[in-house]
């Protein structure tokens, strides 16, 4: 009896012992697959986060390559930071509006650290284009969301060199105009000037000769 009972005891005890083993093993795989969900969880919403700034920057009114390269400490602290969110687009948009003036091309880059950007001018298209095409290797830089207005872009700024090669041309013509105007109204004051002396001399001979023949010296 007493040694029935003991092995009843003892399997009890080890089932007992296995089913607390098997529940801990359950409990650590329910840990393990919630902390693997959040973490599916988290990189959705850093996702989710990121389209939104891109389709954002993407609305903004970009007239030239353009190539933005954000990181994802940059993305994170973006998402947790409201100030430094509002801050980093703000010279983002800032940047968009510069850049329809003239813009050779923009440059950015933005890290948790903070904001670094470059612009060119129009007139320095060569360099600009060498820096855009080594900056926008990246595949995640903003360059490839931009590729296809490029044509567009560079028609626009063909457009603005011609109008202001046309206004330097009319600019040019104009102050040749006013420079004949001026010398032809010179000319003028100059005859006018030439007519008084001219006069003046003829009237001062007359008066000599009248007052020569009225004393009878003539």
């Amino acid at each position: 009896m007493s040694i029935l009972g003991v092995n009843n005891a003892s399997i009890g005890a080890y089932q007992h012992t296995g089913r607390g083993q098997k529940s801990a093993a359950n409990g650590a795989g329910f840990t393990e697959r919630a902390a693997q969900a959040q973490e599916v969880s988290d990189a959705e919403k850093l996702e989710n986060f990121k389209k939104g700034i891109w389709n954002e920057i993407n609305s903004m009114p970009w007239g030239a390559n353009t190539s933005i390269q954000i990181t994802d400490g940059a993305f994170k602290k973006m998402m947790e930071d409201s100030e430094f969110k509002n801050k980093m687009m703000k010279v983002i948009r800032e940047d968009a509006i510069g850049s329809n003036k003239m813009c050779g091309g923009t440059l950015i880059n933005i890290d948790e650290n903070g904001y670094k950007g470059y612009s060119y001018m129009a007139d320095h298209a060569k360099e600009a284009g060498s820096a855009f095409a080594a900056h926008s290797k990246d595949k995640d830089a903003f360059y490839v969301k931009k590729a296809e207005k490029k044509r567009e872009y560079m028609k626009l700024l063909e457009e603005k060199r011609l109008k202001q090669k046309l206004a330097e041309e009319d600019l040019k013509a104009a102050l040749e105009r006013k420079r004949l105007m001026e010398n032809a109204v010179e000319r003028k004051q100059e005859s006018g000037r030439i007519s008084q002396i001219v006069s003046a001399g003829a009237n001062a001979a007359y008066e000599a000769n009248f007052l020569m023949a009225d004393s009878g010296a003539v």
